[in-house]
């Protein structure tokens, strides 16, 4: 009986001491509805430029295509580009031939946030090319480099250059890679 009148004695000069009480903050932050998690934008953009098979010509055949771009899950320094390109080869003496590619293309962006940004990376595709009348897919991987630069508002340009290897694709029998190099511009808008 002593503790319980004790202990209801001493709370109570407590109580009486601390007169007004302030609220305790939370120590966990929330996120406002306000904040996005990527502090780069999304994008699409079109794609032009020219392609060279280094393994049969020396002649540059016309690339174009399109591209998805946003900030990385990892990072928000990697931007992914999510790349759609086609070319068609058709020059004398060489069997007219057809690339579809699909590739993902994640570049470190070097100086992100300024008005030009830098960016280079790995490149991974799946192409399927068309030789005649025969066709068959093939893995294309690589290293590229990227140039961008916010021309007015959400708009904005870039210019891409890549190395590209393929596994070896086979045509009548025959077993041969298309390893190309690409150099392409895009004109494209950010949201």
């Amino acid at each position: 009986m002593k503790k319980t009148l004790l202990l209801s004695v001493l709370a109570s000069t407590m109580i009486m001491a601390g007169g007004d009480i302030a609220p305790v903050e939370p120590m966990v932050e929330t996120p406002s509805a306000d904040e996005t998690p990527f502090s780069m934008p999304m994008g699409i953009s079109l794609l032009g430029g020219v392609t060279r098979d280094t393994e049969t010509h020396d002649e540059w055949d016309p690339v174009y295509g399109a591209e998805f771009s946003f900030p990385c899950l990892i990072s928000d320094d990697i931007r992914q580009q999510i790349q759609f390109t086609y070319t068609e080869n058709k020059d004398d003496g060489i069997p007219d031939n057809k690339m579809m590619q699909l590739s993902v293309n994640p570049h470190y962006i070097f100086n992100r946030g300024d008005t030009v940004e830098f960016g280079a990376g790995p490149h991974l595709g799946l192409a399927r090319v068309e030789l005649a009348d025969e066709d068959d897919t093939i893995f294309t991987y690589g290293l590229g480099v990227s140039l961008k630069t916010d021309i007015s508002g959400d708009f904005f340009v870039g210019v891409d250059a890549r190395y590209e290897w393929t596994t070896d694709a086979e045509f009548n029998g025959i077993e041969g890679n298309f390893n190309n190099a690409k150099v392409f511009a895009k004109i494209g808008y950010q949201f």
